[in-house]
């Protein structure tokens, strides 16, 4: 008996491995998947313009990826770690996480925030005091589920961009539009566009969410103790 076995993208012979279905290149399309995407966008405007808090920005937005997780069945997709384990790989993903903290400390003279700027933060809820605390959470949940969420539940094998590579990044512009000038929220949109794609591809290559999660936690960490130590604590 000949088994037909499902095959998503051959490069130089190669059979790349998927992580969106183990029989199809690309999970079949539902309504709430196609909503998912925008879900951030609301959990933002209702925590940062609504109710003045980066806390609840970020509760929302995390209780929305997970409730859509639930209810769509993405969970299992945490699950995938890949081959992401090989030492140069994480080498390398480790490099590029870290280049989030490393850019934001030597670009910090030029990029003109506001005088005032951590008491700005601490009227959205992030006081000097809670800062640890809010770093602590933000760094263990959010880069991995987020990366569930954006390059495993809604992942896609595409090696060109998509627009979810897109729409990841569009709505940190609504956390730092009060913040930042034009060109350089401009600026930060393309990097977080890169980067979304980056950590992709990383997941379509190694089969699994490792690789884009060790990359991903390191960025968050890098960026938010940069910000932590050049903004509240001088």
């Amino acid at each position: 008996m000949i088994v037909n076995r499902p095959r998503c993208m051959i490069q130089c012979g190669e059979v790349l491995p998927i992580i969106t279905s183990p029989q199809n290149c690309i999970a079949p399309t539902t309504a709430l998947r196609i909503a998912a995407p925008y879900a951030p966008y609301l959990a933002v405007l209702a925590g940062m313009y609504l109710l003045h808090s980066a806390w609840a920005a970020v509760l929302l937005y995390h209780l929305g990826m997970a409730l859509v997780l639930f209810l769509d069945r993405g969970w299992r997709e945490a699950r995938k770690p890949g081959a992401g384990r090989q030492p140069l790989n994480l080498i390398a993903t480790s490099l590029f996480g870290l280049c989030g903290g490393a850019l934001l400390y030597f670009l910090w003279p030029l990029l003109g925030l506001p005088r005032g700027f951590g008491a700005s933060l601490a009227g959205f809820g992030i006081t000097p005091a809670a800062w640890p605390l809010f770093i602590a959470y933000f760094c263990a949940v959010n880069p991995w589920l987020e990366e569930v969420y954006w390059r495993g539940y809604l992942g896609d094998p595409s090696v060109r961009l998509i627009p979810n590579d897109f729409l990841f990044a569009g709505y940190h512009v609504l956390v730092l539009a009060s913040f930042l000038r034009r060109p350089w929220l401009i600026a930060m949109l393309a990097g977080l566009i890169a980067a979304g794609w980056v950590w992709r591809q990383q997941a379509r290559r190694t089969g699994g969410l490792l690789a884009p999660m060790v990359s991903h936690f390191l960025a968050d960490t890098s960026i938010f103790i940069t910000v932590y130590l050049l903004a509240i604590r001088r």
